[in-house]
């Protein structure tokens, strides 16, 4: 078997079997995000590598420039034997895409570890500086059962779940979610939080595309007051058997009734319920955002510290220049 890495020809449904099949769980390389992420100008460019017993594979997400530039970001990194991971890749893809400057930026979602870290560094890739999305995360366990999910949170929390229980109206499965109201939702939570310069998490062309995309692979639930009102909304992906949050909207009324609590409970009950084992619950920041830590981190969720972002270019200087503007591009 061939030992270079080269493009897969696949379709979407081959691609998502293959990450299957390598143990890739992160959503971030599934065909339905590339999907997505087309919305705003990626393109997907998937490559494998070849080993006698093993392989390797990596979803691209480009973006071309001006003068023959182009942009490469892999969010949830490669997939498969992480041992395969070599200097050739970046000029593998460089050739594939015809591109007189490239820069690669690759978001490792494993955990961190001194081998890992060793190989990305050997295979010409530097640590981010300024890393795109958060180092860590909680990883929580799944189960149908309400008590079950509740017996390794800590009494604070649950304490705060039981006064959500006080509302009249249970959380629901929210089959028909519209756009427009989730945006709504988001504006008056950045209003109520008067943080100068916080941007929606989404905008409704945002949910709008997540929810063609992925269908019913996108599991909504939603808690109102007694009138039919928002109090709060919790939203996940689903990626084989990992759920991963994505959506999270608290109106001012639902932060008094404590209905997140109730609303991440049963989102992690319905996960279960289609065949997940554990909810990745998103970037944590201890320091700078111990409300949104705590929160999570009083599940009972376990921390886990990724590998983080690394980076490289062809030529080797012109990522100085790039990483300077990428966040934006990527955000987009």
């Amino acid at each position: 078997m061939s030992t270079n890495w080269k493009l897969f020809e696949g379709s979407d449904h081959d691609w998502d079997d293959l990450l299957k099949q390598l143990g890739q769980t992160c959503v971030y390389q599934a065909s339905n995000w590339a999907h997505h992420k087309s919305s705003a100008g990626w393109g997907p460019l998937r490559m494998v590598k070849n080993a006698a017993t093993s392989q390797i594979a990596v979803q691209c997400l480009i973006r071309r420039g001006p003068f023959g530039t182009a942009l490469a970001w892999a969010p949830g990194g490669f997939g498969g034997d992480l041992d395969l991971v070599d200097n050739n890749f970046s000029a593998s893809l460089k050739n594939l895409l015809a591109a007189r400057f490239l820069y690669v930026r690759i978001g490792m979602m494993t955990a961190a570890s001194d081998e890992m870290a060793s190989i990305m560094s050997n295979s010409g890739f530097t640590k981010s500086k300024k890393p795109i999305g958060a180092k860590q995360s909680m990883l929580l366990k799944v189960h149908t059962d309400e008590e079950q999910m509740l017996s390794l949170a800590s009494n604070n929390w649950k304490r705060n779940h039981k006064r959500s229980l006080r509302s009249v109206s249970p959380p629901y499965a929210w089959n028909n979610a519209s756009p427009d109201q989730l945006e709504s939702a988001y504006r008056i939570m950045d209003e109520y939080k008067k943080v100068e310069g916080v941007k929606i998490q989404m905008s409704a062309s945002d949910i709008r595309s997540v929810q063609h995309c992925f269908g019913s692979d996108l599991v909504l639930i939603r808690m109102d007051d007694e009138v039919g009102n928002l109090l709060s909304v919790r939203g996940a992906l689903i990626q084989q058997t990992i759920a991963w949050d994505f959506i999270a909207v608290t109106t001012p009324e639902g932060r008094k009734t404590y209905s997140s609590h109730r609303t991440l409970i049963a989102l992690a009950q319905e996960c279960a319920r289609r065949g997940c084992t554990t909810l990745e619950l998103g970037g944590i920041d201890p320091k700078n955002n111990k409300g949104v830590f705590d929160f999570k981190n009083g599940t009972g969720a376990k921390l886990i510290t990724y590998l983080g972002e690394w980076e490289r270019s062809a030529p080797s200087g012109f990522h100085k220049l790039v990483s300077m503007v990428l966040a934006r591009r990527i955000q987009q």
